[in-house]
């Protein structure tokens, strides 16, 4: 060991290699099975994603470094309320808008949509079981 590294400073350069490694792994494998989807190779882009996927898990469990730490924690609430909130305004006024326009023009607002406003109403269905299920854990 030299005078400038630390035992600090080489756990945290295998902590950034493996935190890489799982997101090229990930990003990667989604990245190039959506291609590959897209080129008339659906079962050869499931399998590539699923591989990311596995690739991913087996990093992060296989690592025998600690790769989140509390200022990680911190930041994933901070962008989870964050991305609820954005969500949450956008679905409020989306479907408030979506009433409106059906019931007070002749437009029709396409399955499309309705679906994709029924998916918010999931995930934050989602999101309060699983805020009262850990709620109710303390």
């Amino acid at each position: 060991m030299t005078t400038t590294e630390s035992p600090t400073t080489e756990w945290l350069s295998k902590r950034r290699t493996y935190r890489r490694l799982m997101y090229i792994s990930v990003f990667g494998g989604t990245g190039l099975g959506f291609l590959l989807r897209y080129l008339d190779y659906p079962v050869v882009g499931e399998a590539v994603y699923w591989v990311g996927i596995f690739a991913f898990v087996a990093i992060w469990k296989g690592s025998d470094v600690q790769l989140m730490d509390e200022r990680d924690w911190a930041l994933e609430r901070r962008a989870s309320l964050s991305a609820l909130q954005i969500v949450g305004a956008v679905m409020v006024l989306g479907a408030s808008a979506s009433r409106l326009v059906t019931w007070l023009t002749d437009y029709t607002v396409p399955t499309l949509v309705w679906g994709a406003l029924y998916g918010y109403i999931g995930l934050f269905i989602a999101f309060g079981v699983s805020y009262l299920w850990h709620r109710s854990r303390l």
